[in-house]
């Protein structure tokens, strides 16, 4: 593949110089940027998927978000297929967007898998987009064009494509700078329209990466500040304006992370301490394998590098600006962008572990290497800031040139299985072994004292009595059963028990006991002698449908927002 990707970057280099040389024509950056960002993503569709990486893992995942979607819930809670048919409420945890957009591709006739490939091209082209559009309403189109190079380059994000196959991470790099251009541009404007476009990009970032949302949203509050102390006419109104949309932003969102917040501490990750995993200092400067051009290793290895001309330029904007070469307005921009990214990249080392440990959501993120996102958007911009200043052709060329070809030997997965496909990876998530009980597990299940690595012989159980059982109906998250009980008998019911899971015996509620000493975290119950309907029942808790209004009413009001003729008037303060 490396020398395929070499072949068209030839091809493509040659086309644009007869087409400047020859006939003379200007070439449009904007097509240029979506020319050069095909080039990463071609072999992302070759046949089959991935031998490193969690493409097939998250492929698995889309198969029983998609079931749930589609036939049970339009939000997801519950994954039955988790822990060897116990099931796992993973879906109330995991990512909400990066399994809806491929679920949609699916539904209109893509496989599973090149659903998920899909998004992974989508994300990373509109990640470009957004970029050039915002640098070039601040900077420049050329200023622009460079800026989402670099950020399309950054080796982190080229990783997170195909190495490391983070869906999440990698459509989170596509809202960044969407949701920067909409503070600005509301601050500068208080138009309903950017109103809009910030509540709903930020939303997107959430319902994409939590851990992502969480990081980036102190740059978001203080880029506002930074627009409106820019601005000549300071009116406290403005920024209210920007701060009320993104607040609508979270209430939007508040169905996927209020449930979050307030149940996280009832499974196996809240159960345990937090910990964080920080690369070395030389880890971020080089990679060692291929003179430093490859960023994986042998056997998986992963390189975290920021990227060589990436800080090359921080470098020389360092150097432009202790010489005095920036304009007031140039200076302004760099130093606040030169100061956040400062300000991550010792929060990405291991000198910064009392942070991580203090900050109450930061703590969760598990690697601090999560902030190399937003350290792409940072240096990006001030790449774009450089060429704004150097504005020379042959300096941006060569540096866009060299920024781009240093990656090329990263520009697919190490090694793709052609014979993989939707039918093989649906036998394996069904057949996989667990190796232990995943992280959003129930804090009541216990490996070491009962068995989660078999697959369950049957749904339902009678641990005591005698009882005759026939089930009736099976969906994801609901179970019914006929039962008939010759005598008092004890049910175990094979389904890890979460908040919500409830028991009904001819409509009447019943005592749930997941505190089996033979099977915790395991539902178990007891009926008396006699004749029942069952329903064992996943329902939403209180927070949950609490949350789906508050979400629903500020969607609602979005909604009714934008058929007001005029802007939304403030009191004056």
């Amino acid at each position: 593949m490396v020398l395929a990707n070499g072949i068209l970057s030839s091809i493509l280099l040659l086309g644009l110089i007869t087409f400047k040389y020859v006939f003379k024509k200007k070439i449009n950056l904007f097509y240029l940027l979506i020319l050069i960002s095909i080039l990463p993503i071609i072999s992302i569709f070759r046949t089959g998927s991935y031998e490193s990486g969690d493409l097939s893992l998250h492929t698995e995942r889309l198969m029983s978000f998609y079931n749930l979607f589609i036939n049970y819930s339009l939000i997801p809670r519950w994954t039955p297929e988790f822990n060897m048919g116990y099931g796992d409420p993973h879906f109330l945890f995991a990512y909400f967007l990066p399994y809806l957009i491929p679920s949609f591709f699916h539904f209109i006739g893509f496989s599973f898998l090149i659903s998920m490939k899909l998004l992974l091209a989508i994300s990373f082209l509109f990640s470009g987009i957004t970029m050039f559009f915002w640098v070039k309403d601040e900077l420049g189109e050329k200023s622009g064009f460079v800026s989402a190079i670099f950020y399309l380059f950054m080796p982190y994000h080229l990783l997170d494509m195909h190495f490391r196959v983070t869906i999440a991470e990698n459509l989170s790099f596509a809202f960044l700078p969407l949701i920067l251009l909409a503070i600005k541009k509301n601050i500068e404007y208080n138009s309903k329209k950017w109103f809009i476009i910030l509540s709903i990009s930020f939303t997107l970032l959430i319902l994409s990466h939590q851990a992502i949302s969480v990081m980036f949203l102190p740059i978001m509050i203080l880029y506002s500040i930074f627009i409106w102390l820019r601005i000549k006419n300071r009116m406290i109104k403005k920024i209210a304006y920007c701060f009320l949309s993104i607040f609508f932003g979270l209430l939007i969102s508040s169905f996927y992370w209020l449930p979050i917040v307030f149940l996280a501490k009832f499974t196996q990750q809240g159960l345990s301490p937090a910990s964080i995993a920080f690369p070395n200092f030389t880890e971020l400067l080089y990679s060692p394998w291929r003179f430093g051009f490859l960023f994986q290793g042998h056997k998986g290895e992963l390189s975290y590098l920021i990227g060589y001309t990436q800080l090359l330029i921080v470098l020389l904007s360092i150097y432009l600006v202790l010489k005095g070469k920036f304009n007031k307005k140039l200076k302004k921009i760099l130093l606040f962008f030169l100061a956040i990214a400062v300000a991550i990249f010792v929060l990405i080392l291991p000198i910064s572990k009392v942070i991580w440990a203090i900050t109450p959501l930061l703590k969760y993120s598990q690697y601090s290497t999560r902030l190399l996102v937003p350290l792409a958007l940072c240096i990006s911009v001030i790449a774009g800031i450089v060429t704004k200043k150097i504005n020379k052709t042959w300096f941006i060329t060569l540096l866009c040139f060299l920024t781009v070809i240093y990656t090329l030997l990263n520009w697919g997965n190490r090694r793709t299985i052609p014979g993989i496909n939707d039918n093989y990876l649906k036998q394996e998530f069904n057949l996989r072994p667990n190796g232990g009980l995943e992280p959003t597990s129930p804090i009541w299940a216990k490996l070491n004292t009962f068995e989660f690595n078999k697959k369950t012989r049957t749904n339902i159980e009678v641990l005591e009595g005698k009882a005759i059982i026939k089930e009736s109906l099976r969906t994801p998250i609901l179970h019914s059963y006929r039962i008939y009980a010759k005598s008092n008998i004890e049910i175990k019911e094979n389904t890890l028990y979460f908040p919500g899971w409830i028991v009904t015996a001819n409509e009447r509620g019943g005592v749930i006991n997941y505190k089996n000493s033979k099977f915790p975290g395991v539902i178990t119950f007891k009926l008396n002698k006699g004749t029942y309907n069952v329903d064992v029942k996943f329902t939403d808790l209180p927070i949950i449908t609490f949350s789906k209004w508050l979400s629903g009413l500020s969607f609602f009001g979005i909604l009714i927002y934008i058929f007001i003729p005029k802007k939304l008037k403030f009191p004056k303060l």
